[in-house]
């Protein structure tokens, strides 16, 4: 289940010149309640609601080679909920693994990969309430387990190979609360347990790999949101190891730019 105020995607080949320009103000919510039994075979669920969505993928070598610029401005206001209920009991999955469950919430969230070198200009602001609510309860289980609730203010992601110069300039406001839930019930289980909260106001992720030989980031991002990752975990009788983690952040910023070999 999944619910996007606005969707902008792009793949191109050869050099390019993309510009993105989101707004909204309406809330978004996306719902779902699962109840699953006697299954075999691997679940997958999902529920995720999303204000701005931008993905954009580029290969300057499919044409002439040139440099290629991006500029992307989201600008979003509302509540944007997430909400999932699961509840199960005798499921048998498959290699070994048996339910994947995701309940995500993203005001803004950009994504390149491209191909080539690129100049890149983000501007993503939030206010607002992003929400992920992940209940789910469950026994009588043979094979690994995997629950995520997120929630994100703004999110920008770029991948770029094979390029000589990369400059990417990044502005994130958030203004509001990201928080991120789960409540969740563990019965009989045969298999790993994994579980994972995580709430964040803005985040960049940046790879050139191998390394580039002229990499440029200017990253400015500031939160004035409360950010909480809340997780309630009751395990029972688990055959397996067990991962559970809760993680609230407000800014963070990640660089990849290492030669071959590291």
């Amino acid at each position: 289940a999944a619910a996007i105020g606005n969707s902008f995607s792009a793949e191109l080949g050869g050099s390019a010149n993309v510009t993105s320009y989101q707004w909204g103000n309406r809330d978004v919510s996306a719902s779902m309640y699962l109840d699953a039994s006697d299954t075999l075979g691997s679940i997958e669920a999902t529920t995720a609601a999303i204000g701005n969505s931008a993905s954009i993928s580029i290969d300057a070598f499919e044409g002439d080679g040139g440099a290629s610029r991006v500029s992307n401005t989201q600008i979003v206001s509302g509540a944007f909920h997430s909400n999932m209920t699961f509840d199960g009991s005798d499921i048998s999955g498959v290699d070994d693994v048996a339910i994947s469950a995701t309940s995500a919430s993203i005001a803004n969230s950009l994504n390149v990969n491209a191909r080539g070198d690129v100049n890149a200009n983000n501007f993503q602001r939030f206010w607002g309430d992003s929400r992920s609510v992940l209940n789910a309860g469950f026994e009588d289980v043979a094979g690994s387990v995997e629950f995520t609730s997120a929630a994100l203010g703004n999110s920008a992601s770029f991948d770029v190979e094979e390029a000589g110069s990369v400059q990417i300039n990044n502005t994130q406001y958030t203004n509001y609360d990201p928080q991120a839930f789960s409540n969740i019930e563990v019965g009989r289980l045969e298999g790993d347990f994994t579980s994972t909260t995580a709430a964040i106001s803005n985040s960049l992720s940046v790879s050139t790999l191998p390394a580039t030989a002229s990499l440029a980031v200017n990253n400015r991002q500031m939160n004035r949101a409360y950010t909480g990752a809340t997780a309630n975990i009751h395990l029972g009788d688990v055959v397996g190891s067990a991962s559970v983690t809760a993680a609230a952040i407000a800014n963070s910023a990640s660089i990849s730019n290492l030669p071959d070999g590291f």
